[in-house]
């Protein structure tokens, strides 16, 4: 349960995307130039967004793509030494909704490179650009995950009953809370830190849960020095208001499950 007193829950994820995204559009040879914002997250971006949790002691959730997990192991390690849970977010970022019957196979092999990168099994997952199929759900129970984070469907989180009957949470997401959203169409600073203080205002006066989700790349994350600060910023805020529990999704989502077991 949510600590005594304690009545809001933000969640602050991380999307770790790297060179898993780059390689959709190019060759591994060619990670450069125009290709290498993914390259910056992993040389500066989350590097400086974990200077920026540790100096709130938040711990934060990071999704992560097995392909980007093997090709970056220092700041996989880097990430659990502060202590963040990390989830599995595919393997090489792949469109889930076009897998067909190689999505079992994919979630297989990031699940198993995960966890033998990080020695713990992943309990939560993100989709890849946001898609999925109506199966996906019950394959990530069938490989005991906990919850899913990828719908932008509720306020709040909700428990549902995949085909095989075991339960998964899922831990709704919110475009205006995304870093993506104002970084991708290049909006300023100042704008993505008022929608967010906004956002967070109307949804701590009802109780939801705040659901943030940042980015470490150069382009369209929050990794540059510039967007750290509205992170830094924002964690300042919202950590003022009584009652806000800075919440990883592995908490919050088990937290649920037990309080709220009835299921869609």
């Amino acid at each position: 349960m949510l600590p005594a007193g304690k009545t809001c829950a933000v969640l602050v994820t991380v999307n770790f995307d790297a060179e898993s995204v780059d390689l959709h559009e190019t060759k591994r040879e060619n990670l450069y130039g125009k290709y290498s914002y993914g390259r910056y997250g992993m040389r500066a971006g989350v590097w400086r967004l974990l200077d920026v949790l540790r100096g709130h002691s938040v711990k934060a959730t990071f999704f992560v793509p097995g392909l980007d997990a093997e090709n970056n192991a220092a700041a996989v390690a880097a990430i659990q030494k502060d202590g963040h849970e990390i989830g599995a977010r595919g393997y090489a970022f792949e469109d889930h909704s076009k897998l067909g019957a190689n999505e079992r196979a994919t979630l297989e092999r990031a699940h198993a490179v995960l966890t033998k990168i990080t020695g713990a099994a992943p309990v939560g997952w993100r989709a890849p650009f946001g898609l999925l199929t109506k199966d996906t759900l019950g394959h990530l129970a069938d490989l005991g995950y906990l919850y899913d984070s990828s719908f932008q469907d509720d306020d709040y989180p909700y428990v549902v009953a995949c085909a095989s009957g075991k339960p998964i949470v899922e831990l709704p997401t919110f475009e205006a809370l995304t870093d993506a959203t104002f970084y991708n169409p290049r909006h300023s600073h100042s704008r993505v830190l008022k929608v967010w203080k906004e956002e967070f205002d109307a949804m701590y006066a009802e109780g939801h849960c705040v659901n943030l989700t940042l980015h470490p790349r150069g382009d369209y994350g929050s990794g540059r020095a510039a967007r750290a600060r509205v992170v830094d910023e924002f964690l300042t805020y919202a950590g003022r208001h009584p009652g806000v529990h800075f919440s990883t999704c592995r908490e919050l989502a088990g937290w649920w499950k037990n309080a709220h077991p009835q299921t869609e």
